[in-house]
């Protein structure tokens, strides 16, 4: 198991620019110890190819994986054009991965599938282009509420360059033989529990509200005993 950080914890005061992108960077490393991190597109204060490279240079000499973008709305109607400059953004940066999410169902919902169909595939394509696989997460108000939701529109879609990501803690919903690139967690899941399905992938840690870099920390921590814990038994 890989833990990449996402900003969401940290939304505010890189909002209002008590903590620069950076510095968020530079405690990733030395206070998480986290093994990557997930930036927002919106927490980026430039986007320009000099400060991305900068951005990049700075993560790999802490030793961090630049391991994805969070990049929300990319498949809405008012989203979608910007689906190629967050790619372009994603290669700068050496991300492996961008996360976006599915949008709301709209008046017509039969209709707002077909439409967020044909948009997956221009963007499943673009993605391809560059080597960057696009991820989806089940979220409410959205057409992928849950898991369920979010692989019936992949499996029309028909791409190996846009994958789910679901919360590793998904009641029911994941089999013992599912494969993804990346889960989410949260500090409030059972660590032991994440640790059972992702345990050869990539944890996004979303911690939004108020875990702060103590619950952050910690959180880690606890992902990683668990870990070791399931290595100790397996090597019984």
């Amino acid at each position: 198991m890989r833990i990449a950080v996402s900003s969401s914890t940290f939304r505010r005061p890189l909002a209002a620019g008590e903590l620069t992108q950076l510095e968020w960077l530079e405690r990733c490393a030395s206070v998480l110890g986290a093994d990557g991190v997930l930036p927002a597109v919106e927490d980026f204060p430039r986007r320009d190819a000099e400060y991305v490279a900068q951005l990049r240079k700075v993560a790999v000499d802490l030793g961090l994986v630049p391991f994805g973008l969070d990049a929300p709305g990319l498949l809405e109607s008012a989203g979608a054009a910007n689906g190629e400059a967050v790619l372009g953004l994603a290669t700068g940066f050496g991300a492996l991965v961008v996360r976006t999410t599915l949008p709301p169902p709209g008046e017509v919902p039969p209709a707002t599938f077909v439409e967020t169909v044909v948009a997956a595939k221009a963007l499943s394509r673009a993605a391809k282009a560059v080597n960057v696989t696009v991820l989806l997460g089940a979220a409410p108000g959205t057409i992928g509420e849950d898991l369920a939701g979010v692989k019936h529109l992949i499996k029309d879609v028909d791409s190996a360059w846009l994958r789910a990501c679901p919360a590793a803690v998904a009641a029911g919903e994941i089999g013992p033989k599912d494969r993804y690139p990346a889960f989410v967690a949260s500090p409030a899941d059972d660590p032991l529990a994440v640790a059972a399905v992702a345990s050869r992938s990539w944890v996004i840690l979303d911690a939004p509200g108020e875990a702060g870099w103590d619950g952050v920390r910690d959180a880690i921590t606890a992902l990683r005993k668990a870990q070791a814990e399931r290595l100790r038994i397996a090597g019984r």
